[in-house]
């Protein structure tokens, strides 16, 4: 089902070319946290994924370079086959359910609510 669904470009971090081995695991393990916290509705139970997530990065710390490449592209893949088909979007974040929801008022609307400018106070 994962393969199937389009990826929005802030979630194509990981997929980046010329990084370097470090800032790939970066990647790849704050994008496992969100695609954990798109499955999860409650906090807690995220909160128990996100401390599995963990401990699987953990285990693999000390393996060498070229064994560390093998398991990113594992866990890339392991990423893409999990993704969520509609992953959470914060309320107020572009595409969320709030976003400008309460835009401001356009400068013309409000400059014919002011004062006339001889009565205004400077």
């Amino acid at each position: 089902m994962g393969n199937q669904v389009s990826m929005p470009a802030a979630r194509a971090a990981p997929f980046a070319p010329n990084l370097t081995h470090k800032q790939r695991v970066t990647r790849l393990y704050r994008h496992a946290l969100r695609t954990a916290r798109d499955w999860e509705p409650d906090f807690d139970l995220f909160v128990k994924d996100a401390e599995k997530i963990q401990a699987r990065f953990k285990k693999n710390k000390h393996l060498t370079i070229q064994e560390g490449q093998r398991l990113v592209e594992a866990g890339l893949k392991e990423l893409i086959a999990n993704r969520h088909p509609e992953p959470y979007i914060p309320p107020f974040a572009p595409g969320g359910t709030a976003y400008q929801r309460n835009i401001p008022c356009p400068p013309e609307d409000v400059n014919d609510l002011l004062p006339p400018p001889e009565r205004r106070i400077r």
